[in-house]
């Protein structure tokens, strides 16, 4: 059956949604894996817009704008603080804000007094010069370290995104999982118990409508992307309905009329 199918369903049937509790259990891990590879499109579009944005600035308008920046004992300094913004990406350098405190545009690569921030759809690293072994630098050297890490851009924006898909497949299964053991409690409130296995798929499918919903909004860098409380406020509603709604067959009882024993 079409993943994109199965995606639909979760907009427009729910009956069609919990006769799916029946397939295999590795047809709902695949969708599961396809449905996290499709929610994560738009971060893995700005990661490496926000990268190549702000290589660009770096290695062209920084050196001509600013005549002096280095790292010494780890820390930044500059002759003068730098900020300017490309294709909805800003690059900042700013020698008197560490990277604990310093808030930024939705996208955006700063240079500041402790180290690198870098933050994708308000999702945000961080790394120190300490980590990164830059414990002394001058301005020559880091333009020139930023002009020899051109070519890894290439390895190392696919490895990110691929750490960052793992990650976020194990945190949605986990979740998931959860909210399959939270299906038992229901079912002993409601007196329709069911299968684990069906309850997992029933809470790997609820997920579906409002993950592609904060998938669109993060495309839109909208705001409510960052709200994760509505997001599973709207995904336990769905997968309360499913699982209490799940139709439970009667015992069919003996007919202590019918026949005799025969001797």
């Amino acid at each position: 059956m079409s993943m994109l199918k199965k995606m639909a369903w979760s907009f427009t049937s729910f009956k069609k949604i919990r006769s799916l509790r029946f397939e295999h259990t590795n047809k709902t891990i695949g969708f599961v894996l396809f449905l996290t590879f499709i929610s994560l499109l738009p971060t893995f579009f700005f990661m490496t817009l926000t990268i190549v944005n702000g290589y660009h600035i770096a290695t062209t308008d920084l050196p001509k704008s600013v005549s002096s920046f280095s790292i010494s004992n780890s820390q930044l300094t500059s002759s003068q603080p730098f900020t300017k913004k490309v294709n909805g990406t800003a690059f900042i350098l700013n020698p008197s804000q560490s990277i604990e405190r310093f808030h930024s545009p939705a996208h955006a690569i700063g240079f500041l007094k402790d180290g690198i921030y870098i933050t994708t759809n308000s999702q945000t690293q961080t790394y120190s010069y300490e980590l990164l072994n830059w414990h002394h630098k001058d301005k020559n050297e880091l333009l020139n370290l930023l002009h020899e890490q051109k070519f890894s851009l290439y390895i190392l924006v696919p490895i990110a995104m691929l750490l960052l898909y793992v990650l976020t497949s194990g945190l949605n299964f986990l979740s998931i999982t959860c909210l399959a053991y939270l299906g038992k409690l229901i079912g002993l409130i409601t007196k329709k118990q069911l299968p684990f296995k069906q309850l997992w798929a029933l809470s790997a499918y609820s997920t579906v409508a409002f993950t592609l919903l904060y998938t669109l909004f993060e495309a839109f860098s909208s705001s409510l992307a960052t709200h994760s409380s509505l997001y599973w406020i709207g995904t336990f509603f769905i997968y309360l309905l499913l699982v209490t709604r799940v139709p439970i067959r009667k015992k069919v009882k003996p007919n202590k009329e019918a026949g005799t024993n025969v001797f």
